[in-house]
């Protein structure tokens, strides 16, 4: 008769997981195993045992070394700093409250070795003077790879806290133990799908280490990802709340670095103002003194010029126009990445509002 199939039972008050449905192979007895148990002996004929399968992921924690005074002068120093925050924030932003906190991040490692044969396409430049012109040619070559790849990718709901990085360079992990770090602060779990993200960074792993990158033509390609680790990360962040004009923001501080991990701030409009009229003064200026001097005769490529001088106001302009159009609410930080659509801009959209941010 097939055995039962086997359960796993979460405990109260953060014990461990136990499996139980198990049966001794010596005398057909109820098991029950602890997670991350190897070895047991069977209760009713103390046989010795080793469990086999699967341990889970392992999981680490970066303990904190900035206290809680620290973050909070930290962040009355960032909001203090710089012209696209409120000016009035260094005198009437008021803290509210400071706690510490552990989110956990997926990391993935792996060692990459690779090599590729195939076909570069290169360019040159060829004659002088208004002979001058670029011609392309191509190069057979051989590339060889070894390189160490390490990502990282937060486990939990990004928009919730507003990053979804951190730097782990340099840091000393330590085996993570809820008890002992549920002393420090407030320990979140994942809610993340575990086998989504190996999935993802496997992938992103293959594409970042691909040895036929860029090739025009790709003969051979070969590349394998060698010890792939997968780990989770509990990485302590103070939270920092304060109160300006009658509205609650956020501030995230590393624990470990003193690095501003994410902030949000009302913006300076007049700041936003001077960016939107000072770029659109500076992009005529520019593409009109480029026009001016394409026909004065003394440019030997007048095209070339006037589409640089274009292309650098229309940077120029659009630099100023996303001060102006997302510059209500500043969003800073070593591990906030602003969102793609945020450079995109629906002009048709933004003009029937009236260009409000």
């Amino acid at each position: 008769m097939n055995p039962p199939a086997a359960s796993a039972v979460a405990q109260p008050n953060g014990a461990a997981l136990r499996v139980s449905g198990l049966s001794c192979p010596s005398c057909g007895g109820a098991l029950t195993v602890a997670s991350g148990q190897i070895i047991l002996a069977c209760p009713f004929c103390q046989t010795t045992l080793r469990v086999a399968g699967e341990k889970g992921i392992r999981r680490f924690a970066v303990k904190p070394e900035v206290s809680s005074d620290q973050a909070k002068q930290l962040v009355m120093a960032w909001l203090a700093k710089g012209i696209s925050k409120h000016s009035a924030l260094k005198k009437e932003a008021e803290l509210a409250e400071a706690f510490l906190c552990f989110l956990p991040f997926f990391r993935s490692e792996a060692n990459a070795v690779g090599y590729a044969f195939g076909i570069e396409r290169r360019t040159r430049t060829v004659g002088s003077g208004k002979n001058q012109r670029t011609e392309t040619y191509d190069v057979p070559v051989e590339r060889r790879l070894e390189q160490h790849l390490d990502q990282v990718s937060v486990a939990v709901n990004p928009a919730e806290w507003g990053l979804s990085r951190i730097d782990l360079s340099g840091d000393e992990l330590v085996p993570f133990d809820a008890e002992t770090f549920e002393r420090y602060g407030m320990v979140f779990a994942p809610t993340a799908s575990e086998a989504e993200a190996r999935e993802d960074m496997l992938a992103d792993f293959a594409d970042e280490a691909d040895p036929a990158a860029g090739l025009h033509q790709t003969h051979f390609r070969f590349l394998e990802l060698l010890s792939p680790r997968f780990s989770l990360v509990y990485y302590p962040l103070w939270v920092v709340r304060y109160r300006f004009r009658g509205k609650s923001y956020q501030v995230l501080i590393d624990a470990e670095s003193g690095d501003l991990a994410y902030g949000k701030a009302p913006g300076n409009d007049v700041f936003r103002a001077a960016a939107m009229v000072g770029s659109q003064a500076a992009a005529c200026f520019l593409v009109t003194s480029g026009l001016q001097w394409s026909f004065s005769g003394d440019v030997d490529n007048p095209f070339a010029l006037i589409f640089g001088a274009c292309a650098v106001g229309v940077a120029i302009f659009l630099w100023g126009f996303k001060k102006f159009r997302f510059g209500g609410v500043v969003e800073e930080g070593t591990g906030y990445q602003e969102p793609a659509s945020a450079g995109k801009f629906n002009l048709k959209a933004i003009f029937a509002k009236g260009g409000s941010g």
